[in-house]
């Protein structure tokens, strides 16, 4: 598996490319700067195949529109959070005063669906909190964990849609992932399981 992350948008979203060794690549969260993404995926001799979602803020979706259009892929999202694509109050667009333009519709995934990208295989785990249909893709020892879990922080529930006790419940979940397994969230920095077991201060 080969990883390449961008940070892009005002409020610096991590946009990872995934690819399998024939360059089969899945885009996680293209929140801005499309043309950026473009070429990363060209630099990097990669082949979009698919449009990940971890969540439908605003900041993660900016770019998806116009890689979807560019490249073909289709675009996946956890069924509790596809109608909130386009409602501009869920997506926090409105909130942000953000014109924003997206797909009308995405393919829906369901916790512990397991999503092949070329030869990689992504395991959706449904980490509700953040939003109704937050996401976390695991593949290996690696975990794409959105605005769930960050580098000792977590996400935010004063959004719409946001619920504490899901938070909980979702964290506890990613707790029981083993303490290696590296965790790439959708702002900051790297981190693992281990490490916010121990340092986590939200936990």
């Amino acid at each position: 598996m080969k990883r390449t992350s961008l940070t892009v948008g005002p409020l610096a979203v991590n946009c990872y490319l995934v690819a399998d060794e024939n360059g089969n690549a899945a885009v996680i969260d293209p929140g801005d700067e499309a043309s950026r993404i473009l070429e990363a995926l060209q630099r990097e001799g990669m082949t979009c195949k698919a449009v990940l979602l971890t969540h439908v803020h605003f900041d993660h979706i900016g770019a998806v529109k116009e890689l979807c259009e560019a490249t073909g892929a289709p675009l996946y999202c956890h069924e509790d959070d596809a109608a909130a694509l386009t409602d501009g109050r869920r997506n926090l667009a409105a909130l942000f005063g953000v014109a924003l333009s997206v797909p009308s519709e995405a393919q829906t995934l369901r916790d512990g669906q397991m999503l092949a990208v070329g030869d990689l295989r992504f395991e959706v785990l449904h980490t509700p909190g953040h939003t109704p249909g937050g996401v976390c893709y695991r593949i290996g020892d690696t975990l794409f964990s959105g605005d769930t879990l960050f580098c000792e922080s977590v996400g935010r529930i004063d959004f719409p849609g946001g619920d504490g006790g899901a938070l909980r419940r979702s964290i506890a979940r990613l707790f029981t992932l083993p303490d290696e397994t590296r965790v790439f969230p959708g702002h900051d920095e790297p981190t693992s399981i281990g490490h916010e077991k121990q340092y986590n201060p939200y936990v």
